[in-house]
């Protein structure tokens, strides 16, 4: 009798198992690997978070402790050195008491920024937050003249270039120089120098400073200080004069693109060298989405109920894409913008 001979393969039923068993394990190893990357990238960007914010704080610190009026200083040896500021203009007598001191009404080197205290959201419209100068005086000395220069800082928050997917944006400082030159005024000097702060000056410095930032909030804080006390000629007791002294709060956050609610915030606090003006915020927020026809919006610090063709401001509803955002173009334009509502 002849040995059965038996037979070696595999069945399509065994194929079947280990293709399905190999998926499973393939799946399982992807979906590790999958969350491994994305908490790997939430871990970097956190890190990034940190380094950005501490250096533009610190950035922003430095330039707003520089803040300054423009000066003239002038030296001879007839009168001695002389020295002129825009925002005010002392007289002394012979024995150095104070006689006369005219502080400037005017407000073209103040700082300038949005200050009530209420939350900054990015838009898709550019939205300055401050502007003030930080300038070096004038020098008309025996040995030569050299002209002042009044260096204009701008802090302005714009979307940043993923803005209609995240909502987020970019805060960037740009730096403007412009010279003044104060000798054909022999008397005023710097006092009687004019010219406000001009986005056609020629730009010296751009620096994005932060990104991914989610809301910028600033504050002010104000004391009286006593600047001096003029002693008058007629006996009278002597007249105090009283400047404001300033503190100056913003607060930064920045959160992730693909998850709000990992976010950071830093804050810096500077007490201003010049007087602060405060202006109402040019941004757009979506506040609401109402209906498939209607959404609650604020500008310039205002809400308003718009439907599908309404206008806010200079601009124009055209569609309610969904729950978190709407289509929005300017009057006058067929360029459409994407204004985004952040669920935090």
């Amino acid at each position: 009798m002849k040995p059965h001979k038996q037979s070696h393969g595999v069945t399509l039923v065994e194929t079947m198992l280990a293709v399905i068993l190999l998926s499973l394990l393939f799946g399982a190893a992807n979906s590790v690997l999958s969350y491994s990357r994305r908490e790997t990238e939430k871990g970097f960007w956190i890190q990034q978070g940190i380094t950005q914010l501490r250096n533009g704080s610190r950035a922003i610190t430095d330039l707003l402790k520089k803040t300054s009026y423009p000066t003239t200083i002038t030296r001879d040896s007839v009168v001695g050195e002389k020295v002129i500021s825009f925002h005010e203009k002392r007289e002394y007598d012979l024995s150095g008491r104070l006689r006369k001191m005219d502080v400037n009404a005017s407000t073209d080197f103040d700082m300038h920024s949005i200050s009530d205290g209420d939350m900054i959201k990015p838009s898709f419209i550019e939205q300055t937050i401050m502007y003030f100068p930080v300038c070096e005086p004038e020098k008309d000395l025996e040995t030569g003249y050299t002209a002042g220069v009044i260096n204009w800082v701008e802090l302005l928050l714009k979307p940043s270039h993923n803005y209609s997917e995240t909502g987020l944006g970019t805060l960037v400082i740009i730096e403007r120089e412009k010279t003044y030159d104060t000798r054909s005024e022999t008397v005023n000097r710097a006092f009687g120098l004019s010219g406000a702060f001009d986005r056609g000056l020629p730009t010296s410095r751009v620096r994005e400073i932060i990104n991914d930032v989610n809301a910028i909030q600033v504050d002010s804080y104000e004391i009286d200080e006593l600047r001096g006390l003029v002693v008058t000629t007629d006996g009278a007791p002597p007249l105090p004069v009283v400047n404001k002294k300033i503190l100056v709060s913003i607060n930064i956050s920045v959160s992730h693109p693909k998850d709000a609610k990992i976010w950071l915030s830093d804050q810096c606090s500077v007490i201003n060298n010049v007087q602060l003006v405060k202006v109402a915020g040019g941004g757009m927020e979506l506040l609401q989405v109402i209906s498939a026809s209607s959404a609650k919006l604020k500008y310039n610090g205002t809400e308003k109920n718009v439907s599908v063709g309404g206008t806010i401001g200079p601009y124009m509803v055209t569609q309610i894409i969904d729950a978190n955002s709407i289509a929005m173009k300017e009057l006058g334009s067929d360029l459409e913008q994407i204004l985004y509502k952040r669920d935090d």
